[in-house]
């Protein structure tokens, strides 16, 4: 488990590395689960490039980016503008969380996050409390059983998936390739 996330990905971020990038796919299947925005409130957490809270913004939706790494910010901040979209650096599982509206987001997201979050099931709570009645929680990520074995950490075990989709009002998932997408409403 990754002891200090901000050391960690600001270590890859700032060498370059690059992630899978947010495909028509998946942004047709998300596209489907939220409608358009609207001027509803977004919340991507692990912005990383800023691509899919560029993406929500795109959609009507007002979006905030939070992500613990810097460069990944920075990054963020030299693609693609809108004034639908703030970036912040904040590390949503900290003891001093970043200040989120409860109760206020339509759409919270997860991409490629899910599977390196410490205390899954505070997470999830934290993620339940900030959405809007009606909401949806994104998740974007790899399943253990379907990466390669040394790629495993960045995967999720079904116990993992259990932990996840359990205790919704409605679950969808939606696979591509390694990756499942879970549309949840709580």
């Amino acid at each position: 488990m990754i002891e200090n996330p901000t050391a960690y990905w600001e270590t890859l971020w700032a060498a370059g590395r690059q992630y899978r990038r947010l495909t028509d796919c998946e942004t047709t299947v998300l596209d489907r689960q939220t409608g358009p925005g609207g001027g509803r409130l977004a919340l991507d957490i692990g912005s990383g490039d800023g691509a899919l809270a560029r993406h929500l913004a795109s959609r009507g939706f007002k979006t905030t980016g939070v992500d613990c790494a810097p460069s990944a910010l920075a990054l963020a901040s030299t693609g693609p503008s809108s004034a639908a979209v703030t970036f912040c650096r904040a590390d949503i599982e900290s003891s001093q969380p970043p200040p989120l509206a409860e109760r206020a987001f339509a759409v919270v997201t997860a991409r490629l996050v899910y599977a390196f979050v410490k205390d899954k099931p505070a997470f999830l709570s934290r993620v339940r409390g900030l959405l809007a009645p009606g909401g949806l929680f994104w998740v974007v990520t790899p399943l253990t059983a379907r990466v390669p074995a040394h790629q495993a950490p960045t995967g999720i075990t079904a116990a993992e998936e259990e932990l996840l989709s359990s205790g919704w009002s409605a679950v969808r998932a939606t696979d591509m390739d390694y990756l499942r997408c879970f549309a949840l409403r709580p």
